[in-house]
């Protein structure tokens, strides 16, 4: 049974919010029921929806770095061709390497390769508020966190061996479409005044090729294991969420129709975010221009939210919103610090942004290096963080309210 629990970190702390729960296991079924029972005690009337999720898109990556290795060594052994063969070889199969890795990320990431991976059930939980005043008309502010965590049997090296394999990649893509355009160069023009820059280019793509070979070969290694406590990654936005609906239970916002999401299976490809919005996207599509998403990842030893994402040119993530967090910070005193990613879609808000909806992401970018280990313990969450986060989102819907 649950007791009377106030602040978010005591709700976290009390909790299977900061215990292991991956997908699968005892933890993530305590988790659900732990969720129901605290929110039918507000008298939340919450339900759940079923979802279905796999260990494809995790298996299927690998598959992917194994074709990166196969394209790294064809690439090697275009470039020891007579010319100009080698580069008219060289140079569509480099391009060739990047427009294959595309698509199956994009068919990874869309489900349509599910036999790399075993099938399994999960649950959404889910809530609504209505607003006070019972407006038909009224606007609607999402708030999503997830429920599951994961760890790695190599947590210490994992990100860096992914990060590690993607740049030695680039760097063998970007320099092999150099030197293979010096050397048709240098053929039909005979002068051979680019012979050193090409030998020292095609020395930098053998060693890179030999680096993302070994991270691949390592790679293979990595398992998802069930040993992160999960207190930040995504305890502390649970919490938060829940410390949120029992407040609007007490105080509804006067013209916001609520929705509070604890979404399923992020960890392993988004899984309940994506079956949620597609099966409500005819509701959401209807309302997207007069509803608002306030994803909360994680919160830890900081409180920071996504400004701009993107790979070459990063853009504001949203309109409105990030403004409004910007203003009620400063209002309240509160340090809340925007910062940019090359990516912008690795969380729960993906799926709405996805149909244009205004999104709001926050996530503790200083604590993702001990995430997704048995070091994302209680220790590392401040309580004042929580405090501030939960003080800073009723802000903004206050905000959001009088819009």
């Amino acid at each position: 049974m649950i007791t009377s629990l106030q602040t978010p970190y005591e709700i976290l702390k009390n909790s299977m919010l900061s215990k292991p729960r991956m997908m699968g296991t005892a933890g993530e079924k305590a988790t659900t029921a732990f969720l129901l029972d605290f929110l039918s005690q507000k008298g939340l009337a919450p339900r759940t929806e079923e979802i279905d999720w796999s260990t494809a898109k995790v298996n299927g990556r690998k598959a992917m770095y194994l074709i990166m290795g196969v394209f790294v060594v064809l690439i090697n052994l275009s470039l020891d061709l007579r010319a100009p063969i080698n580069g008219y070889v060289s140079i569509p199969l480099a391009i060739l390497s990047v427009v294959c890795l595309v698509l199956f990320g994009k068919a990874l990431g869309d489900g349509k390769m599910p036999f790399f991976g075993m099938l399994g059930k999960g649950k959404n939980v889910l809530c609504d508020i209505a607003p006070a005043d019972g407006a038909e008309d009224a606007k609607t502010v999402y708030f999503t966190a997830h429920t599951d965590s994961v760890s790695s049997n190599m947590p210490g090296v994992y990100i860096k061996l992914i990060i590690g394999l993607l740049n030695g990649f680039m760097t063998v893509f970007w320099v092999t479409l150099f030197s293979s355009a010096y050397g048709l160069i240098d053929f039909f023009s005979g002068t051979s005044r680019y012979a050193g820059t090409i030998r020292t280019m095609n020395g930098i793509i053998f060693w890179a090729s030999v680096l993302v070979l070994l991270l691949i070969i390592a790679n293979m290694f990595t398992q998802r294991v069930n040993e992160s406590p999960g207190a930040c990654d995504n305890g502390s936005g649970s919490a938060i969420l829940l410390s949120l609906a029992s407040h609007y239970k007490e105080k509804p916002a006067q013209n916001l129709h609520m929705k509070f999401c604890w979404f399923a299976a992020e960890e392993w490809g988004l899984y309940g975010s994506k079956q949620y919005v597609a099966d409500h996207k005819e509701e959401i599509e209807a309302q997207k221009e007069n509803s608002y998403l306030i994803n909360v990842d994680m919160v830890g030893t900081e409180l920071s939210y996504l400004d701009k994402a993107g790979f070459i040119i990063q853009k504001p993530l949203n309109k409105q919103l990030n403004k409004l967090i910007a203003e009620t910070a400063e209002a309240l005193e509160i340090e809340a610090r925007p910062f940019r990613s090359l990516m912008g879609n690795n969380s729960d808000h993906a799926p709405f942004r996805k149909l244009k909806m205004e999104v709001a992401f926050f996530l503790a970018k200083k604590d993702t290096k001990r995430i997704h280990s048995p070091k994302d313990t209680l220790e590392h969450v401040k309580p004042e963080k929580l405090d501030d986060a939960l003080r800073l989102i009723t802000g903004v819907v206050e905000k959001l309210d009088g819009v």
